[in-house]
């Protein structure tokens, strides 16, 4: 579990790009890919994923086969 297990896909997807944004602006370093990597593991958790090139999210319908 990490931190931002916490928040809702809105804030995490809107955190997620503007880390990208300022990586690619330079004004952040490659470092923070890492971030980038647990963000998305984080929206994936509530059934989300976040798409790299297109920069939308694509809702994915999960079911509990228990």
């Amino acid at each position: 579990m990490s931190s931002y297990d916490q928040y809702s896909v809105t804030y995490l997807s809107e955190l997620y790009y503007a880390i990208e944004r300022n990586i690619e602006n330079g004004f952040l370093s490659s470092a923070m890919r890492q971030e980038l990597r647990l963000i998305a593991h984080a929206v994936g958790k509530q059934g989300v994923t976040i798409l790299d090139e297109k920069r939308f999210l694509e809702y994915e319908q999960t079911c509990d086969q228990k």
